[in-house]
């Protein structure tokens, strides 16, 4: 859906308010803790040397050979290229899966390089200050800054009702439920598998880098995923949209069933902000009728893998999909009973 596909702009947008995001944390880590501020600091610039890897593989060169691929560090910068966008009314919906992924990026996952290990300890350092943060980005988007609580709240329960149903017990580790399925995404398969795609000319280390920052930060190329119309992206879900997603998509379900989890519960949150804020009936019951198309499509692709038993590692890829058809179909019914 044309609807959830971002512009390679609007993108390095997206991944520079992440920048920010994470250059905030490191700011508010206290003074004494020098070593974790250092660390902090040299992961954030892994992850932008990364991203910039796999956004320069996703521009086209203009006839000069000059092409924009950075992300933008100054943030006054960044408020000014962000309101072409803002003034455009159509891209109200744009403006918010931008905000959806900073609000839902969790830094300081691994990058699969060799520096990976000094990394793994550390976390957000006050998620309150953080959240405040997040409600200025909120504001510099023209957008209400109390949706950064509604949006957290939304995913959280997404994630909860899509994976079986209320449980008071999960209420209060949710958080660390939600982090687990997001580890889950960051799999050295899922990298190998999109290399060739993300970061086309790279190899090794370098190129699943690239891959996993860029699936940390919601996007995602089109390309041999086979998702239609230009720069399609995994952002707020809409990589489960429609049957254009096809064999790339449901490769990446078929390696880890929590990915088709975390789209789902995006997809939830900005079908509420459709429905109840936004009262877009006609394009809920368009991204209804794409849930089902990729359903049908996801199926079609497992009952192909049944067929052929006999092949390699194909008994995991339809357990994967038929744990990922249960999410989606979970989401579905959830998503219709917003209507």
């Amino acid at each position: 859906m044309k609807e959830f596909g971002l512009t390679v702009e609007q993108t390095i947008i997206m991944f520079s308010y992440q920048y920010h995001l994470v250059l905030a944390d490191i700011e508010y880590e206290p003074n004494y803790a020098i070593k974790i501020k250092s660390l902090k600091k040299e992961w954030l610039t892994k992850w932008k040397e990364s991203t910039e890897i796999f956004l320069k593989g996703q521009v086209n060169e203009d006839d000069t050979g000059n092409s924009y691929f950075h992300l933008i560090t100054d943030f006054e910068l960044l408020k000014k290229l962000v309101t072409p966008i803002k003034n455009d009314k159509g891209n109200k919906l744009t403006l918010y899966l931008i905000l959806l992924e900073v609000i839902l990026f969790k830094p300081y996952y691994l990058l699969g390089n060799t520096s990976d290990e000094q990394f793994k300890n550390l976390k957000i350092t006050d998620e309150e200050k953080l959240t405040i943060k997040m409600k200025v980005f909120a504001r510099t988007l023209d957008i209400d800054s109390e949706i950064v609580t509604r949006f957290k709240s939304n995913y959280n329960e997404a994630v909860n009702g899509i994976k079986g149903g209320f449980n008071p017990w999960l209420v209060g580790v949710l958080g660390a439920i939600v982090l687990a399925v997001a580890a889950a995404f960051f799999t050295p398969a899922i990298a190998a598998l999109l290399a060739p795609i993300l970061a086309p000319g790279l190899s090794g280390a370098a190129a699943v880098s690239a891959v996993l920052a860029a699936l940390g930060g919601g996007a995602i190329a089109a390309g041999g995923l086979g998702m239609a119309g230009g720069f399609a992206v995994i952002v707020a879900g809409g990589a489960i949209l429609g049957a254009g997603a096809g064999a790339g998509v449901g490769a990446l379900f078929a390696q880890s069933p929590d990915t088709a989890l975390t789209q789902a519960a995006k997809l939830e949150v900005v079908m509420k902000e459709i429905v109840h804020i936004q009262k877009d009936i006609r394009l809920a019951q368009e991204i209804i009728k794409e849930q089902r198309q990729a359903i049908r499509s996801l199926e079609d692709e497992r009952d192909d893998l049944i067929l052929n038993k006999e092949k390699e590692n194909n008994k995991q890829k339809i357990e994967n999909l038929e744990k990922a058809l249960e999410y989606l179909k979970n989401a579905l019914k959830r998503n219709q009973d917003l209507l």
